[in-house]
Protein backbone atom coordinates (compact mmCIF):
# COMPACT_ATOMS: atom_id res chain seq x y z
CA UNK A 1 0.00 0.00 0.00
CA UNK A 2 1.03 3.62 -0.56
CA UNK A 3 0.46 6.33 2.02
CA UNK A 4 -0.63 9.51 0.28
CA UNK A 5 -2.44 12.81 0.57
CA UNK A 6 -5.78 12.23 -1.14
CA UNK A 7 -8.02 15.00 -2.45
CA UNK A 8 -11.63 14.03 -3.07
CA UNK A 9 -13.99 15.64 -5.55
CA UNK A 10 -15.34 17.69 -2.66
CA UNK A 11 -11.73 18.99 -2.28
CA UNK A 12 -11.43 17.48 1.19
CA UNK A 13 -7.86 16.39 2.05
CA UNK A 14 -6.94 13.25 3.98
CA UNK A 15 -3.79 11.19 4.41
CA UNK A 16 -4.61 7.54 3.89
CA UNK A 17 -3.35 4.33 2.35
CA UNK A 18 -4.34 3.17 -1.10
CA UNK A 19 -3.11 0.60 -3.62
CA UNK A 20 0.03 1.79 -5.44
CA UNK A 21 0.13 2.45 -9.16
CA UNK A 22 1.18 -0.81 -10.81
CA UNK A 23 4.54 -0.41 -12.52
CA UNK A 24 5.25 -1.87 -15.92
CA UNK A 25 8.11 -2.13 -18.41
CA UNK A 26 10.04 1.14 -18.57
CA UNK A 27 8.78 2.36 -15.20
CA UNK A 28 10.59 3.14 -11.97
CA UNK A 29 9.20 3.31 -8.45
CA UNK A 30 10.52 6.27 -6.46
CA UNK A 31 10.59 6.46 -2.68
CA UNK A 32 9.68 10.12 -2.18
CA UNK A 33 11.95 11.98 0.21
CA UNK A 34 10.66 15.52 -0.30
CA UNK A 35 7.91 17.16 -2.33
CA UNK A 36 7.53 20.91 -2.80
CA UNK A 37 4.32 22.89 -2.41
CA UNK A 38 3.73 25.00 -5.52
CA UNK A 39 1.22 27.76 -6.13
CA UNK A 40 -0.40 25.63 -8.82
CA UNK A 41 -0.94 22.84 -6.25
CA UNK A 42 -2.72 25.36 -4.00
CA UNK A 43 -4.88 26.49 -6.93
CA UNK A 44 -5.92 22.90 -7.67
CA UNK A 45 -6.72 22.33 -4.00
CA UNK A 46 -9.02 25.37 -4.04
CA UNK A 47 -10.74 24.61 -7.35
CA UNK A 48 -10.18 21.03 -8.51
CA UNK A 49 -9.07 22.41 -11.89
CA UNK A 50 -7.17 20.16 -14.32
CA UNK A 51 -7.56 16.93 -12.28
CA UNK A 52 -8.32 13.90 -14.46
CA UNK A 53 -8.86 11.19 -11.77
CA UNK A 54 -10.24 10.95 -8.23
CA UNK A 55 -9.21 10.85 -5.49
CA UNK A 56 -6.17 12.82 -6.62
CA UNK A 57 -2.66 12.92 -5.17
CA UNK A 58 -1.03 16.20 -6.10
CA UNK A 59 2.63 17.18 -5.81
CA UNK A 60 4.85 17.71 -8.85
CA UNK A 61 8.13 18.92 -7.31
CA UNK A 62 9.62 15.61 -6.21
CA UNK A 63 12.98 14.28 -5.04
CA UNK A 64 13.64 10.75 -3.83
CA UNK A 65 15.41 7.56 -4.79
CA UNK A 66 14.57 4.55 -6.92
CA UNK A 67 13.39 1.49 -4.99
CA UNK A 68 12.27 -0.63 -7.96
CA UNK A 69 13.10 -0.42 -11.64
CA UNK A 70 11.85 -2.02 -14.83
CA UNK A 71 13.95 0.35 -16.95
CA UNK A 72 17.45 -0.52 -18.19
CA UNK A 73 20.17 1.69 -16.73
CA UNK A 74 18.23 2.77 -13.66
CA UNK A 75 19.47 1.08 -10.49
CA UNK A 76 17.77 0.83 -7.14
CA UNK A 77 19.12 3.42 -4.72
CA UNK A 78 19.73 6.09 -7.38
CA UNK A 79 18.70 9.55 -6.09
CA UNK A 80 16.48 11.33 -8.61
CA UNK A 81 14.24 14.30 -9.20
CA UNK A 82 11.07 13.92 -11.23
CA UNK A 83 10.24 15.97 -14.32
CA UNK A 84 6.57 16.78 -13.82
CA UNK A 85 5.72 17.64 -17.43
CA UNK A 86 3.49 15.32 -19.46
CA UNK A 87 3.49 16.82 -22.98
CA UNK A 88 1.41 15.36 -25.78
CA UNK A 89 4.44 14.98 -28.05
CA UNK A 90 2.56 15.60 -31.31
CA UNK A 91 1.42 19.24 -31.37
CA UNK A 92 3.17 22.12 -33.12
CA UNK A 93 4.42 23.40 -29.77
CA UNK A 94 6.03 20.06 -28.91
CA UNK A 95 7.86 20.08 -32.25
CA UNK A 96 9.64 23.22 -31.06
CA UNK A 97 9.93 22.39 -27.35
CA UNK A 98 8.04 20.26 -24.86
CA UNK A 99 7.69 23.44 -22.77
CA UNK A 100 5.43 24.85 -25.50
CA UNK A 101 3.01 21.91 -25.63
CA UNK A 102 -0.52 23.19 -26.27
CA UNK A 103 -2.02 20.24 -24.39
CA UNK A 104 0.43 20.04 -21.48
CA UNK A 105 -0.58 17.96 -18.47
CA UNK A 106 1.26 17.66 -15.18
CA UNK A 107 2.15 15.04 -12.63
CA UNK A 108 -0.44 14.98 -9.88
CA UNK A 109 -3.21 16.14 -12.19
CA UNK A 110 -3.11 13.41 -14.84
CA UNK A 111 -1.54 10.70 -12.68
CA UNK A 112 -0.73 10.40 -8.94
CA UNK A 113 1.98 12.78 -7.79
CA UNK A 114 4.50 13.21 -5.03
CA UNK A 115 2.51 13.85 -1.85
CA UNK A 116 2.97 10.17 -1.10
CA UNK A 117 5.62 7.84 0.21
CA UNK A 118 6.01 6.16 -3.20
CA UNK A 119 5.55 7.27 -6.77
CA UNK A 120 5.51 5.29 -10.04
CA UNK A 121 6.53 7.08 -13.24
CA UNK A 122 8.08 6.23 -16.60
CA UNK A 123 11.87 6.30 -16.36
CA UNK A 124 12.11 9.15 -18.89
CA UNK A 125 10.56 11.41 -16.23
CA UNK A 126 13.40 11.02 -13.72
CA UNK A 127 16.84 12.62 -13.65
CA UNK A 128 19.77 11.63 -11.42
CA UNK A 129 20.78 13.96 -8.61
CA UNK A 130 24.44 15.02 -8.51
CA UNK A 131 26.51 13.13 -5.93
CA UNK A 132 26.49 14.79 -2.53
CA UNK A 133 23.45 17.01 -3.13
CA UNK A 134 20.97 16.64 -0.28
CA UNK A 135 17.50 15.70 -1.48
CA UNK A 136 15.94 18.50 0.58
CA UNK A 137 17.82 20.88 -1.72
CA UNK A 138 17.46 18.81 -4.90
CA UNK A 139 13.65 19.14 -4.56
CA UNK A 140 14.11 22.83 -5.44
CA UNK A 141 15.30 21.92 -8.95
CA UNK A 142 11.93 22.43 -10.63
CA UNK A 143 11.08 25.93 -9.31
CA UNK A 144 14.68 26.96 -10.01
CA UNK A 145 14.35 25.57 -13.56
CA UNK A 146 11.20 27.69 -13.99
CA UNK A 147 13.14 30.79 -12.93
CA UNK A 148 16.05 29.91 -15.21
CA UNK A 149 13.74 29.39 -18.17
CA UNK A 150 12.08 32.75 -17.54
CA UNK A 151 15.33 34.69 -17.25
CA UNK A 152 16.59 33.14 -20.47
CA UNK A 153 14.02 35.44 -22.10
CA UNK A 154 16.15 38.43 -21.05
CA UNK A 155 18.73 38.96 -23.79
CA UNK A 156 20.70 41.89 -22.37
CA UNK A 157 22.25 41.97 -18.88
CA UNK A 158 20.18 44.43 -16.81
CA UNK A 159 21.77 47.12 -14.68
CA UNK A 160 18.68 47.39 -12.45
CA UNK A 161 15.99 44.84 -11.63
CA UNK A 162 12.65 45.10 -9.84
CA UNK A 163 10.92 41.95 -8.61
CA UNK A 164 7.23 42.51 -7.89
CA UNK A 165 6.13 39.76 -5.49
CA UNK A 166 8.44 37.70 -3.29
CA UNK A 167 6.60 34.42 -3.14
CA UNK A 168 8.66 31.32 -3.97
CA UNK A 169 8.93 31.98 -7.72
CA UNK A 170 9.74 35.64 -7.17
CA UNK A 171 12.40 34.61 -4.65
CA UNK A 172 13.90 32.06 -7.05
CA UNK A 173 13.94 34.64 -9.85
CA UNK A 174 15.70 37.14 -7.56
CA UNK A 175 18.25 34.52 -6.51
CA UNK A 176 18.94 33.56 -10.11
CA UNK A 177 19.29 37.25 -11.07
CA UNK A 178 21.98 37.70 -8.42
CA UNK A 179 23.82 34.61 -9.68
CA UNK A 180 23.74 35.63 -13.35
CA UNK A 181 24.19 39.38 -12.98
CA UNK A 182 25.86 40.03 -9.62
CA UNK A 183 26.46 43.69 -10.53
CA UNK A 184 22.75 44.42 -11.09
CA UNK A 185 21.01 46.60 -8.51
CA UNK A 186 17.92 44.69 -7.34
CA UNK A 187 14.81 45.94 -5.54
CA UNK A 188 11.68 44.11 -4.37
CA UNK A 189 8.07 45.17 -3.89
CA UNK A 190 6.24 42.89 -1.46
CA UNK A 191 3.41 43.92 0.90
CA UNK A 192 3.51 40.73 3.02
CA UNK A 193 5.58 41.37 6.18
CA UNK A 194 6.81 37.77 6.33
CA UNK A 195 7.93 37.75 2.71
CA UNK A 196 9.42 41.21 3.06
CA UNK A 197 11.56 39.93 5.92
CA UNK A 198 12.69 36.99 3.79
CA UNK A 199 13.76 39.39 1.02
CA UNK A 200 15.46 41.75 3.48
CA UNK A 201 17.39 38.82 4.94
CA UNK A 202 18.87 38.34 1.47
CA UNK A 203 20.21 41.91 1.51
CA UNK A 204 17.78 43.38 -1.01
CA UNK A 205 15.89 46.69 -0.60
CA UNK A 206 12.18 46.01 -0.04
CA UNK A 207 9.19 48.33 -0.40
CA UNK A 208 5.59 47.53 0.47
CA UNK A 209 4.31 49.27 -2.68
CA UNK A 210 5.65 50.73 -5.90
CA UNK A 211 4.93 54.21 -4.55
CA UNK A 212 7.33 53.51 -1.68
CA UNK A 213 10.33 52.94 -3.94
CA UNK A 214 12.89 55.73 -3.64
CA UNK A 215 12.78 57.99 -6.69
CA UNK A 216 14.93 60.80 -8.02
CA UNK A 217 14.41 64.46 -8.76
CA UNK A 218 13.35 63.39 -12.24
CA UNK A 219 10.54 61.19 -10.91
CA UNK A 220 9.95 57.50 -10.10
CA UNK A 221 12.77 55.04 -10.71
CA UNK A 222 12.92 53.08 -13.96
CA UNK A 223 14.24 49.52 -14.10
CA UNK A 224 15.89 47.69 -16.99
CA UNK A 225 14.04 44.51 -15.97
CA UNK A 226 10.77 44.25 -14.07
CA UNK A 227 9.73 40.74 -13.03
CA UNK A 228 6.00 40.37 -12.35
CA UNK A 229 5.86 37.46 -9.93
CA UNK A 230 2.72 38.71 -8.21
CA UNK A 231 -0.06 38.62 -10.79
CA UNK A 232 -2.49 40.82 -8.86
CA UNK A 233 -5.10 42.81 -10.83
CA UNK A 234 -3.22 45.67 -12.43
CA UNK A 235 0.25 44.23 -11.84
CA UNK A 236 1.09 44.35 -15.55
CA UNK A 237 0.18 48.03 -15.68
CA UNK A 238 2.27 48.68 -12.57
CA UNK A 239 5.20 46.78 -14.08
CA UNK A 240 5.00 48.80 -17.29
CA UNK A 241 4.97 52.03 -15.31
CA UNK A 242 8.21 50.91 -13.63
CA UNK A 243 10.24 49.79 -16.65
CA UNK A 244 12.75 52.14 -18.23
CA UNK A 245 12.96 52.95 -21.94
CA UNK A 246 14.14 49.86 -23.80
CA UNK A 247 13.56 47.67 -20.78
CA UNK A 248 11.79 44.34 -20.36
CA UNK A 249 8.75 43.28 -18.35
CA UNK A 250 8.97 39.56 -17.59
CA UNK A 251 5.73 37.85 -16.59
CA UNK A 252 6.04 34.67 -14.51
CA UNK A 253 2.87 34.90 -12.40
CA UNK A 254 -0.18 32.96 -13.56
CA UNK A 255 -3.05 35.44 -13.40
CA UNK A 256 -6.38 35.17 -15.17
CA UNK A 257 -7.58 38.63 -14.19
CA UNK A 258 -7.86 41.17 -17.02
CA UNK A 259 -5.74 44.27 -16.59
CA UNK A 260 -5.91 47.60 -18.45
CA UNK A 261 -2.85 48.33 -20.56
CA UNK A 262 -2.35 51.44 -22.67
CA UNK A 263 -0.41 50.53 -25.83
CA UNK A 264 1.42 53.86 -25.74
CA UNK A 265 2.96 52.80 -22.42
CA UNK A 266 4.71 50.04 -24.36
CA UNK A 267 5.39 51.90 -27.60
CA UNK A 268 6.75 55.12 -26.11
CA UNK A 269 9.14 53.19 -23.90
CA UNK A 270 10.16 50.70 -26.61
CA UNK A 271 9.46 48.17 -23.88
CA UNK A 272 9.41 44.42 -24.36
CA UNK A 273 6.91 42.14 -22.64
CA UNK A 274 7.93 38.50 -22.28
CA UNK A 275 5.92 35.67 -20.76
CA UNK A 276 7.38 32.39 -19.59
CA UNK A 277 5.82 29.16 -18.37
CA UNK A 278 7.47 25.92 -17.37
CA UNK A 279 10.94 24.79 -18.37
CA UNK A 280 12.85 22.49 -20.68
CA UNK A 281 14.87 19.42 -19.72
CA UNK A 282 18.08 21.40 -20.08
CA UNK A 283 16.86 23.90 -17.51
CA UNK A 284 16.28 21.08 -15.04
CA UNK A 285 19.85 19.85 -15.57
CA UNK A 286 21.21 23.37 -15.16
CA UNK A 287 19.19 23.81 -11.97
CA UNK A 288 20.61 20.62 -10.49
CA UNK A 289 24.13 21.76 -11.36
CA UNK A 290 23.54 25.16 -9.73
CA UNK A 291 22.06 23.58 -6.59
CA UNK A 292 25.03 21.20 -6.30
CA UNK A 293 27.55 24.02 -6.86
CA UNK A 294 26.08 26.36 -4.21
CA UNK A 295 23.33 24.70 -2.14
CA UNK A 296 23.39 27.40 0.56
CA UNK A 297 22.34 30.03 -1.98
CA UNK A 298 18.99 28.26 -2.39
CA UNK A 299 18.34 26.24 0.77
CA UNK A 300 17.58 29.40 2.77
CA UNK A 301 14.48 29.92 0.61
CA UNK A 302 12.91 26.95 2.41
CA UNK A 303 11.04 28.29 5.43
CA UNK A 304 8.78 25.33 6.32
CA UNK A 305 9.34 21.56 6.38
CA UNK A 306 6.07 19.75 6.95
CA UNK A 307 5.58 15.99 7.54
CA UNK A 308 3.19 14.32 5.11
CA UNK A 309 0.83 13.39 7.95
CA UNK A 310 0.61 17.03 9.02
CA UNK A 311 0.06 18.50 5.56
CA UNK A 312 -3.78 18.74 5.68
CA UNK A 313 -3.65 20.67 8.96
CA UNK A 314 -0.85 22.91 7.70
CA UNK A 315 -2.79 23.73 4.54
CA UNK A 316 -5.97 24.40 6.51
CA UNK A 317 -4.11 26.94 8.64
CA UNK A 318 -3.32 28.98 5.53
CA UNK A 319 -0.11 28.22 3.68
CA UNK A 320 -0.56 31.52 1.82
CA UNK A 321 0.56 33.29 4.98
CA UNK A 322 3.96 31.57 4.96
CA UNK A 323 7.04 33.41 3.81
CA UNK A 324 9.07 31.14 1.54
CA UNK A 325 9.18 27.67 0.09
CA UNK A 326 7.32 24.83 1.79
CA UNK A 327 8.59 21.28 1.34
CA UNK A 328 6.86 18.11 2.52
CA UNK A 329 8.81 15.34 4.22
CA UNK A 330 7.66 11.93 2.98
CA UNK A 331 10.78 9.92 3.91
CA UNK A 332 13.89 12.11 4.10
CA UNK A 333 16.33 9.27 4.90
CA UNK A 334 17.66 7.65 1.71
CA UNK A 335 19.76 4.49 1.89
CA UNK A 336 23.49 5.09 2.40
CA UNK A 337 24.81 3.71 -0.86
CA UNK A 338 26.81 5.16 -3.75
CA UNK A 339 25.22 6.04 -7.05
CA UNK A 340 26.50 6.78 -10.51
CA UNK A 341 27.40 10.45 -11.01
CA UNK A 342 25.25 12.25 -13.54
CA UNK A 343 27.00 13.45 -16.69
CA UNK A 344 28.29 17.00 -16.08
CA UNK A 345 26.47 19.69 -18.00
CA UNK A 346 29.59 20.58 -19.97
CA UNK A 347 29.45 17.14 -21.56
CA UNK A 348 25.74 17.27 -22.39
CA UNK A 349 24.22 18.69 -25.56
CA UNK A 350 23.39 22.37 -25.30
CA UNK A 351 19.89 22.06 -26.81
CA UNK A 352 17.18 22.62 -24.20
CA UNK A 353 14.91 19.80 -25.29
Amino acid sequence: MTRALLMGQDLALTVAEQPPVVSGPGDVVVQVAWAGVCGSDLHVMRTGDWVEYWPATLGHEVAGWIVASQAPGWDEGTPVVVDSRIPCGVCDGCRRSARLCTAMAWLGERRPGGYADRLTVPAHMVHPVPAGLDLSVAVLAEPLAVAMSALDRVHQPPRSVLTVGYGPIGAFCHTEVTRRWPEAAVSVVEPSPARSRLAAARQVPVAAALSDLPGTDAGPPGFDLVIDAAGYPGSLSDALSSVTSGGTVLLVALSSKPTPVTPSAIVERSASIAGSVGFDTGHLHRALDALAADPDRYSTLVTHRVPLAGLPAFLAEGVQRTAGKVIVSCDPHPPARPHTQRTPSAERPEALT
